[in-house]
């Protein structure tokens, strides 16, 4: 009874089969818990924090000088040097993330026998029902191992548009530009982007919808000019200085 038991519980076919469709159903349940947070007023009081702990850290270390890039400078030369950064930044992120849903979705199949094999040496049947949620964890490896590796993708990729973008307009660059580089540029760049992105986003803006989704667009933007420009080339200075 209990080689029955066991032969059918690893039958690759019923397998991958039941934990494909687990797999579906909880990326797709994910997706609309994420999106529900996004919407939610603890995203909009999180992204809050974060831009105001950001903001005031950057104003007591750069002691008065939080949006200035080391040079005199237009509005609209700010502008250019930025977008030169953004641009290369979102064209290599756009790259990444059809490269990496391709090779997600060209992955998956093969990753179901060998979690099949993992499963059979890790959980018991019994802990299986008792615990459901070891099968929904088993079911989304191939999701979570993917986010992880696209974001430490991501980060050194972001790291090195951003450099190519401020040696364009001749901002001081260390001439080695290695790995670790590109890796704390990513990181400064996501860690001040991200949070001011969220606040805006979730920001209630009585106006109709095209015109306030216009007027976070510039905010985004002003954003990206006078806080986040200003931290990448302090931090590139101090790498070449470095």
């Amino acid at each position: 009874m209990a080689t029955n038991d066991s032969s059918q519980a690893l039958d690759p076919s019923d397998y991958i089969e039941h934990h494909l469709q687990n797999f579906s159903a909880t990326s797709s349940s994910g997706i609309q818990h994420a999106g529900a947070f996004i919407s939610s007023p603890y995203a909009l009081v999180l992204a809050a924090v974060l831009f105001f702990v950001l903001v005031g850290f950057a104003a007591f270390r750069d002691k008065g000088a939080m949006f200035s890039v080391g040079r005199e400078i237009s509005i609209g030369r700010r502008l250019y040097v930025w977008w030169s950064c953004a641009w290369r930044q979102w064209l290599a992120s756009t790259l990444l993330f059809i490269v990496a849903v391709m090779a997600f979705h060209f992955l998956v199949p093969r990753t179901a026998v060998p979690l099949m094999k993992f499963s059979e040496h890790l959980i018991t049947p019994e802990l299986a029902r008792s615990s459901p949620a070891w099968s929904e964890v088993i079911a989304a490896m191939p999701a979570i191992v993917a986010v992880v590796i696209y974001l430490l993708v991501s980060l050194p990729i972001a790291g090195y548009m951003v450099r190519s973008g401020l040696v364009a307009h001749a901002f001081p660059h260390p001439e080695r530009f290695g790995f670790w580089h590109a890796l704390m540029l990513g990181l400064t760049t996501y860690a001040w982007e991200v949070p001011g992105s969220l606040a805006i986003a979730d920001l209630a803006i009585s106006l109709p919808a095209h015109a306030a989704d216009v007027l976070r667009a510039i905010l985004v933007v002003a954003w990206g000019m006078y806080v986040v420009l200003p931290r990448q080339v302090r931090r590139v200075g101090r790498l070449a200085a470095g």
